[in-house]
């Protein structure tokens, strides 16, 4: 037998020879080589098993289950059980992969080490025809499976089709259940479990995997032909051009489904005003200036307040004066380059991150309390541009003393080189790019030189 490949493909197939051939030659057609596929057959007829038979390639295997249990379960089981590969894809056989799709998740899962990661998917829920460019006027394209935090959330559905699996995990975790034992689908309650026991789990911000849900087409197991599928194929043939078109129609679509949702739940909070907003219409006011009478504002207030928002002094910071940087009052503080505030104090999210604030007098300085993600990170801090300090951010206890020379305006910049995640350094799920966390910021009168 050949040396086990990194990569096993695991595809369950039941009675669709006219679609299991696009999953198949997705993966043929993958810019990654070291893999094995495992086709395991849920009983399938003759049809379905001449259809997968017909590709050459040695690295596909394939096992017919002797009786039709009716779900993946049990094929993804066997599957497993005859896995070779590091690791576990899954792809269902209406799904098809982009040719970078194995190549990119690998060499995910090894810069993270996670035990199991997943993507968000396109997922193609209504073709407008039978053939040709996508079309963000007749089709509906959506991103599914993303996750704004990088944290797993059960209420996520995963399509098992973007998931990659340490395959030394799969048997710790526990097979996929059959379907008369759980309310779930058993692809969601495995992940679950998974969770449930601690696995590492990462996001992969990167969308690879196109899929067509048979569930979503009347009669897709009746009728063999499926133009949809014959559609696709041909975007993920067309380059890099196509999955970007691919990507617009969808962020169209959501864009869209995004303002319905906000709407609805504006009517459903402030029912009085949704009322006097369908009355206003009707005399031809526009909605959004309902909204401002019922709020108090008069006519020029709403540019007033964007004018205050983007053009007014940054606070005053007083000498003594402590800001707890995860609470409200930093807000005015923060300038670009800081995730959002927690309990505990706020992240910077990127290279270089800025707080904004005045001072009133010369010589003071400006303890920061908080740590780097990297222990043994030199941190470099700018005051208005000009390098003051490069230091270790190692103490959380200890304040860190930046000097503020001159009265005025200040831009304080904190320089994290390559900032990374949790996840990527081993530390747990959290795959936010992070680079130093501040609980609180103090302002202080340093005290006088000692005289010799």
């Amino acid at each position: 037998m050949p040396n086990a490949p990194t990569v096993s493909v695991i595809i369950s197939a039941y009675n669709r020879p006219k679609v299991i051939p696009y999953a198949i030659q997705s993966v043929l057609n993958s810019d990654y080589d070291d893999w094995e596929m495992i086709v395991v057959g849920d009983g399938c007829n003759a049809a379905t098993e001449d259809a997968i038979r017909a590709f050459p390639d040695k690295r596909i295997r394939f096992h017919n289950l002797p009786e039709n249990t009716g779900h993946q379960s049990a094929p993804h089981n066997a599957g497993v059980d005859m896995a070779r590969g590091k690791y576990v894809f899954f792809l269902n056989q209406d799904d098809m992969y982009f040719p970078h799709h194995i190549a990119a998740r690998v060499a995910f899962m090894e810069e993270t080490g996670a035990d199991i990661s997943w993507s968000p998917i396109l997922l193609l829920q209504q073709s407008g025809s039978d053939s040709g460019p996508v079309d963000p006027g007749a089709d509906k394209l959506i991103l599914d499976g993303a996750v704004a935090d990088g944290k797993f959330d059960p209420r996520t559905f995963v399509i098992s089709s973007c998931w990659a699996v340490r395959r030394d995990i799969c048997h710790k975790v526990g097979p996929w259940l059959p379907i008369e034992q759980t309310r779930l689908s058993p692809s969601q309650e495995w992940l679950h479990r998974a969770h449930a026991q601690g696995r590492s789990m990462a996001f992969h911000r990167h969308v690879s995997v196109l899929c067509i849900h048979s569930g979503v087409r009347r009669y897709s197991y009746v009728i063999p032909e499926s133009p949809e599928h014959a559609r696709a194929w041909a975007w993920i043939c067309d380059g890099p051009q196509a999955r970007i078109d691919l990507l617009n129609c969808a962020a169209i679509h959501m864009a869209g489904d995004l303002f319905e949702t906000q709407n609805a739940l504006k009517e459903h909070r402030r029912p009085l005003l949704a009322m006097a907003q369908r009355v206003g219409r009707s005399f031809g006011l526009h909605p959004d200036a309902v909204q401002r009478f019922f709020d108090g504002l008069k006519a020029g207030g709403w540019v007033d307040n964007h004018t205050r928002f983007t053009k007014s002094a940054p606070p005053v910071l007083a000498p003594d004066q402590t800001v707890h940087f995860g609470a409200g009052d930093a807000d005015t503080l923060v300038g670009p380059g800081w995730h959002k505030g927690e309990p505990s104090g706020r992240w910077s999210s990127q290279e270089r991150a800025d707080i904004v604030f005045r001072t009133t007098q010369d010589n003071l300085t400006l303890e920061l309390s908080g740590h780097s993600l990297r222990r043994d990170d030199r941190i470099g801090f700018l005051v208005n541009g000009k390098p003051v300090l490069t230091a270790a951010f190692q103490d959380a206890t200890q304040p860190l003393s930046v000097p503020i020379a001159e009265a005025g305006l200040c831009v304080l910049t904190i320089v994290v080189r390559n900032p990374t995640s949790p996840h990527a350094l081993g530390r747990g799920d959290d795959s936010r790019v992070l680079g130093l966390h501040l609980s609180k910021v103090k302002l202080v009168v340093p005290p006088p030189a000692a005289l010799d």
